[in-house]
């Protein structure tokens, strides 16, 4: 795995970092891989012993947020979404069987000399919201997964806890 440290400190400044973000849902007919910076696009691994994974080029802009070492994580994309080929999966995936599964974001940074591994990955993210404006840009935001939340999912009623009623 390349060094992100190293990338910074010790590396020419010919060397180019490639943002690739790959968005998949288990209905979708195959995973959305788009990589930033490389306009012929590229081809990476995942992992040093997986398999080639082919990304082609697409126009977007990608913040994230500012600490990366937290489990909080946030990405917000801007996609030239110009053929609806993104936003028209999704909707479908919303009307199929899977429609409570939220589509899932992975960004990975990789250095353009070594891409046999990525420098930097972030936790499997999905997707808050999107939206699509009449330019033809398909906006969303990737959050970490709300796994841990103070609901219990439990309704405390009168009826079904009568020991409640002291309480008030």
């Amino acid at each position: 795995m390349p060094d992100y440290t190293s990338f910074f400190l010790n590396s020419s400044s010919g060397v180019v970092p490639l943002e690739c973000v790959e968005i998949s849902h288990p209905d979708f007919t195959e995973p959305f891989r788009f990589v930033k910076n490389d306009t012929e696009g590229v081809t990476v691994k995942h992992e040093a012993t997986g398999p080639d994974v082919p990304y082609e080029y697409q126009p977007m802009s990608i913040q994230r947020s500012t600490v990366t070492n937290d489990l909080d994580q946030k990405l917000s994309l801007t996609i030239a979404d110009v053929d609806d080929e993104l936003i028209k999966s999704v909707v479908s995936a919303r009307l199929g069987t899977n429609w409570k599964v939220r589509p899932s974001v992975k960004w990975r940074l990789y250095r353009d000399d070594d891409l046999t591994a990525p420098m930097v990955s972030l936790q499997t993210l999905e997707v808050a919201t999107l939206s699509k404006d009449n330019s033809g840009n398909c906006t969303f935001d990737a959050r970490a997964p709300e796994l841990n939340s103070v609901k219990t999912g439990e309704i405390y009623s009168l009826e079904r806890f009568p020991l409640l009623r002291g309480m008030i």
